[in-house]
């Protein structure tokens, strides 16, 4: 409940910056940083120096560069499409991780994952074809674009999967990974929105980074603890929680609550999970 709770707020967190100015590049490099150094010295002070595996130190590097570009993406997007509808998108990572994995034949194909993936796109085509204008043919691109983020999230999920080191320290993969993130993006950070930029956030304005910062220090620690000890079927029903409730939240702070189309998008992406988080389709059919 908590790790769904926490997956729920970040897309309305998104939008707050957004809506304040606050540059992509601020956002990816300070929450990075923070996020990874905290990290970082919960690991020190468990273990200590020498515990540190090189291996996790260049595996969070390719984590840290497929994962930067969607949520970049992600947070740019945020600017021109409503949290609610984002939050249902970007609950589409599944059904893209399974194709992708398909493609590559590292799974085989089942009647309920198969089942599971209609249902999450035709939730997909009703969000964007009930969208106002849509019918006279002005489609919502940066809806239609969103669809990049849960895309370039399941080339991640992937190589977290395949390149995962033998016997690795989970905390330790978040720290690196985080670290990496928050160092990439410091050269577009100094290039494209330099502190010294007029357009730059107030100081205060920055609480939400902070907040965003907290949140993923919590959820990182909450969402290994769950993964090490009960599994990955067990942590993902998080999504159960975390996909109304992101909606709700989102419908609560920025409206759109009331359109009952987005609640029909909704209930068939809630079919859709259940289709593929329960039954045989919980483990993967390696190909």
């Amino acid at each position: 409940m908590l790790l769904g709770m926490f997956w729920a707020i970040s897309p309305s967190v998104y939008k707050h910056l957004a809506d304040i100015g606050m540059p992509v590049s601020h956002t990816v490099a300070i929450s990075g940083l923070v996020v990874g150094i905290l990290m970082l010295a919960i690991v020190l002070a468990r273990s200590g120096p020498g515990s540190i595996d090189k291996r996790v130190v260049v595996y969070g590097f390719g984590c840290a560069v497929l994962i930067n570009v969607p949520f970049s993406i992600n947070l740019v997007l945020a600017a021109h499409v409503p949290p609610t509808e984002l939050s249902i998108i970007i609950t589409l990572s599944p059904f893209f991780a399974f194709l992708v994995s398909s493609v590559m034949r590292h799974e085989k194909p089942s009647g309920r994952r198969l089942a599971a993936i209609c249902f999450g796109f035709t939730s997909t085509l009703v969000l964007i074809l009930s969208r106002e204008g849509t019918i006279s043919g002005r489609i919502s691109w940066p809806l239609v674009a969103a669809l990049l983020i849960p895309l370039l999230y399941s080339f991640y999920n992937t190589f977290a999967a395949r390149a995962w080191p033998k016997g690795a320290d989970t905390i330790q993969a978040g720290a690196f990974e985080s670290l990496w993130s928050g160092l990439i993006a410091i050269p577009f950070l100094l290039w494209f929105a330099p502190f010294s930029n007029p357009a730059t956030p107030a100081l205060h304005d920055y609480w939400a980074l902070g907040l965003l910062c907290l949140i993923w220090v919590v959820e990182r620690l909450v969402y290994f603890s769950l993964i090490t000890q009960k599994g990955a079927v067990y942590t993902v029903q998080a999504t159960y929680v975390s996909t109304p409730a992101a909606v709700i939240i989102a419908g609560v702070f920025f409206g759109g609550a009331t359109d009952y189309w987005l609640w029909v998008s909704l209930a068939l992406l809630m079919v859709a999970l259940y289709l593929n988080n329960t039954g045989a389709a919980r483990k993967p059919q390696i190909a």
